[in-house]
């Protein structure tokens, strides 16, 4: 009899033991998620604050940017350096343009048109 009861403490026992590592398991999950979600939260909330920072600031130079027409897109310029960027797909909207226009767009560029 002692021999059976020994037995059955030791599964329950097992029984015990495995639901509290699948407790502790599920915890560490969900703390694990909670911790990631305010890693994701904080990066969004630094990332608009360096947008908010650096929006419009020549990336060479820092100083403002001011948008420029030329054509169908509109490019930024610098104010101080002259330096002349482009957003995606821009340029190569420019490049798919007439020859004829894209000769008057260079001219216009160096001030020649």
């Amino acid at each position: 009899m002692e021999q059976r009861d020994e037995a059955g403490r030791h599964l329950e026992n097992r029984y015990f033991l495995e639901q509290e590592r699948r407790l502790i398991e599920k915890r560490r999950a969900e703390r694990e998620a909670h911790v990631r979600a305010l890693q994701e939260q904080e990066g969004a909330a630094r990332r608009a604050e360096l947008k908010k920072l650096h929006w419009m600031c020549c990336p060479k130079c820092g100083h403002p940017m001011k948008e420029i027409v030329l054509a169908p897109v509109k490019v930024d310029l610098c104010t101080l350096c002259e330096g002349l960027f482009f957003d995606r797909g821009e340029l190569e909207t420019l490049l798919l343009e007439r020859d004829e226009s894209r000769k008057g767009l260079f001219r216009r560029l160096l001030g020649l048109g």
